[in-house]
């Protein structure tokens, strides 16, 4: 049998460094590649550029890649530990994960549509927090450089999960004995263990969860000294499934309260730039007159302040420090720059701090609410008492935003007065006329000014004055801290207690809530923290909010329980060449009754067979129900390059190089042919040329390698309903398919060159169909709906062949135009981005 033609070459291109890991995304015709250092760089099928992500640190591999399902943001995982999710607009990171080991796999999963055709949420109400809450205002730029480039609508979706309208699952495997599973990749749902075996040289090397979501499939690698093990274990994750609703619930709440937190702490960062030390400057210089003061005996600060008010005349040294430290344009400087930074300080608590802070326990709440019905929610783990201790913390949080607006707005009324006053004093002691304006003091202002006084310079006794300043002379001048504390406002933006705390005791509230037994131990009213300050009361915030929140990723993976093991093979840890050991696999779900697939290799790359074990997702108490086969390729027919006529000759054997899903019909397959050349086939095999009767039940142990009864499948030249192309003039080393899509990618043995295919050629009109739902089904809907998209143009040549079409492509936007309420518009516009699979 020929090779298949359906395979069409779109380009092959060389790449600046050497690749690592290649990966699809599952709705456009893009492609995420990693190099040796630590890039992430997303290219078109027609190759051009998208963007380029550098590693979040020095010495940083990039491990594992994984797209969501609705190919909108990529998670990369890296050698560090961490796992970003990259929007796919602008590389932006949406949210960060730190698991602390190395990532070793990520898999990203969706739930099963109904037949129905649409998922919905019912019985439970769609989230209409917009009718109550005000939307958060976009942090104005002069603040900082954290808020460039931000809108309106991603200062409200931060982690972009509103448009998700299905569940889908993030899975993390790294070099430890845990899998944790991410809810859109944000919420933690579980965190699952595997204890039967040593942690040390212990890693995930594959994971997948069914789409019924009832099953999980964990490949470990047990690396020991001169051997590594791979054992298969099987999950009962029937909890998912059954809770999949309250799951999705649980999972759009906790990425708008985590996107509440980080504008929460944006907020806060901004409010820290608009605060300036300048008032310290003034304090050292009250303090440097003070200690003058003291040396001469001649009084104290407050004193000299007070008869000036009082009786309008200075003390000689008090006149030196006003006409000669302070000056006029010093005082009208300074006065401005406080009064800047207050009014901008201000803003940022009542347009944003305030806002943010409240809406953070309104969705507390509405989870405590939740909590309640524990058949729903309680059993995934929502804790109604550390829900409440959460919400009781950030009520503390909310009174302190309005202390701290209190504050803010009796300090400038205050400061106001008292620079006005001094600077009418400054200029009569410079013998200049003051403005009529200001010379002329209301006895309100006058209060004002002793207000001020009192609070800021009378608070010393001459006496505590005098140790305040002995205290300072005993600390190296590097520690001196100034003995006058004129600003309060700064104190609230440090992580320490309060200086200098609000004097509440006069509230009548206060006096009524404290005086009443009844009130003592509320659990309605917010406790009042009078002594701690913003920033750490924020920080009580977030742990308290993270310890809550976090709990359901231990109570589900408790619950979920290993219902089988099995020791599929153990491997030399390196070959004769000293060389480490690879191994392919490749996980999925397929078939009805829903199965789980995992495709191995168990030899030294290349190797003679290809294993594939099946087990049910829902009936794990069946006997015999795992079942195992192994595929061998003998020989394939190939273009004669010696014959001048279309005649084929037969290959060699062939042996397994590389191995991936294509979809719910075909295994994708890279082999090479065993002689010297090593000449590559990319081969397309149907799953339902396997048949029932080509496995035997295996349980406890395979040990695939050394057993002699396990079924051999032989694939040949003959055989039917597969596909495959030759690659010729290379060496390959691995490759990436997609089947939404219909691409491959085949990386060369030197890693700095690939080729690019569309895969079903022929078939493209139908497959699209099939994909996108029938949003595009020919060429003049194509044209209509690039036409609608001002961000999008194309260039073909006028081309009978459709794959030529596809090739000649040209795209010139920047952006993919991915917005939430777009939806037609991306199916549409993803597929022109290179010129459209489905029109001819």
């Amino acid at each position: 049998m020929p090779e298949n033609n359906a395979f069409k070459q779109v380009d092959e291109k060389h790449v600046a460094v050497e690749v690592e890991l290649m990966v699809w995304s599952p709705r456009f015709d893009l492609v995420a590649l990693s190099n040796v250092q630590g890039e992430v760089v997303l290219h078109r099928l027609s190759w051009q550029k998208v963007w380029s992500l550098p590693p979040p640190s020095e010495d940083v591999e990039v491990k594992a890649m994984s797209w969501r399902t609705d190919g909108k943001v990529l998670a990369v995982g890296y050698s560090s530990g961490q796992v970003n999710l990259c929007y796919i607009e602008n590389a932006e990171i949406l949210h960060s994960i730190n698991i602390e080991k190395e990532v070793t796999c990520l898999t990203w999963i969706s739930e099963n549509i109904p037949e129905s055709g649409t998922w919905s949420c019912d019985p439970y109400m769609s989230d209409n927090t917009e009718m109550y809450l005000p939307k958060l205002q976009p942090l104005s730029k002069s603040y900082g450089s954290l808020s460039k480039g931000t809108t309106e609508e991603n200062v409200e979706d931060r982690k972009k999960l509103k448009g998700q309208k299905e569940l889908n699952i993030l899975i993390i495997g790294s070099k430890s004995h845990e899998l944790q599973l991410y809810i859109y990749g944000v919420f933690p749902v579980a965190k699952i263990s595997v204890n039967d075996i040593s942690a040390e040289g212990l890693e995930v090397a594959s994971a997948v969860l069914s789409k019924d979501l009832k099953s999980l499939a964990l490949v470990m690698k047990h690396i020991q000294d001169e051997e590594i093990e791979y054992t298969l274990y099987t999950f009962d994750t029937s909890l998912l499934a059954s809770h999949d609703k309250e799951l999705h619930l649980l999972a759009l709440k906790y990425g708008q309260i985590v996107t509440l937190l980080q504008y929460l702490e944006t907020t806060i960062q901004q409010m820290q730039e608009a605060w300036e030390d300048i008032l310290l400057e003034m304090d050292s210089k009250l303090y440097n007159f003070a200690e003058q003061k003291l040396a001469s005996g001649a009084g104290t600060v407050s004193n000299d302040f007070l008869e000036l008010l009082l009786f309008g005349t200075p003390s000689p040294e008090l006149q030196t420090f006003l006409s000669h430290e302070l000056t006029d344009k010093g005082l009208k400087k300074l006065g401005l720059s406080i009064e800047t930074s207050y009014s901008n300080i201000q803003k940022l608590v009542v347009k944003h701090l305030q806002t943010v802070s409240q809406a953070i326990v309104y969705h507390l709440s509405e989870l405590k609410g939740m909590s309640k019905c524990y058949e729903k929610f309680g059993v995934l783990g929502i804790d109604e008492k550390t829900i409440h201790k959460a919400i009781m913390t950030a009520g503390s949080f909310v009174l302190k935003t309005s202390e701290l607006q209190q504050v803010i707005d009796g300090s400038i009324k205050n400061f106001k007065a008292f620079f006005r006053w001094l600077y009418v004093v400054i200029l009569r002691l410079s013998n200049q006329k003051p403005p009529t304006e200001l010379s002329k003091m209301t006895q309100h202002d006058v209060n004002f000014v002793a207000d001020f006084l009192t609070d800021n310079f009378a608070q010393f006794t001459p006496r505590e004055e005098e140790e305040s300043i002995e205290d300072l002379r005993a600390v190296s001048p590097t520690d001196k801290k100034p003995g006058f504390k004129l600003e309060k406002v700064g104190q609230y933006l440090k992580k320490e207690n309060l200086s200098y705390p609000s004097d509440i005791s006069g509230n009548p509230w206060i006096q009524y809530s404290r005086a009443s037994y009844s009130l003592k131990d509320s659990k309605v009213l917010y406790p009042i923290e009078g002594n701690k300050s913003l920033i750490q009361l924020q920080e009580c915030v977030e742990n308290t909010i993270n310890n809550s929140l976090n709990k359901p990723a231990c109570t589900v993976g408790k619950s979920l329980q290993c219902v089988s093991t099995l020791h599929m093979f153990s491997i030399p840890s390196s070959d004769d060449s000293g060389k480490p050991t690879v191994q392919r696999m490749a996980q999925f779900t397929t078939g009805q009754p829903s199965l789980l697939y995992t495709a191995f290799t168990a030899d030294f790359l290349p190797c003679d067979k290809l294993y594939i074990l099946t087990q049910p997702t829902n009936s794990y108490n069946v006997p015999d129900s795992t079942r195992i086969t192994s595929i061998k390729f003998s020989y394939l027919t190939r273009p004669d390059p010696n014959s001048s006529c279309a005649s084929f000759d037969l290959s060699d054997k062939l042996n397994v190089l590389d191995v991936a899903y294509f979809n719910d019909k075909y295994l994708s397959i890279l082999l090479v042919e065993d002689i010297e050349d090593l000449t590559p086939v990319l081969l397309q095999l149907p799953l339902d040329i396997i048949t029932t009767a080509s496995y035997i039940a295996v349980s406890g142990t395979a040990h695939v390698n050394t057993r002699s009864d396990i079924p051999v499948i032989e694939i040949t030249g003959s055989t039917e309903n597969i596909q495959y192309r030759w690659l010729q003039n290379m060496k390959a080393h691995s490759f990436a398919v997609s089947g939404t899509r219909h691409t491959a990618i085949v990386l060369f043995s030197s890693r700095r060159r690939v080729r690019m295919f569309l895969m079903d050629a022929e078939e493209d009109d139908d497959e699209e169909d099939e994909v996108d739902g029938g949003d595009i089904t020919s060429q003049s809907e194509i044209d209509q709906s690039v036409t609608s998209n001002p961000n999008i143009s194309q260039s073909a040549s006028s081309s009978h062949d459709n794959s030529q079409s596809r090739t000649s492509m040209q795209i010139e936007e920047s952006n993919f135009n991915l917005d939430d309420g777009q939806e037609d518009k991306e199916n549409s516009s993803s597929i022109a981005d290179n010129g459209e699979h489905s029109g001819s």
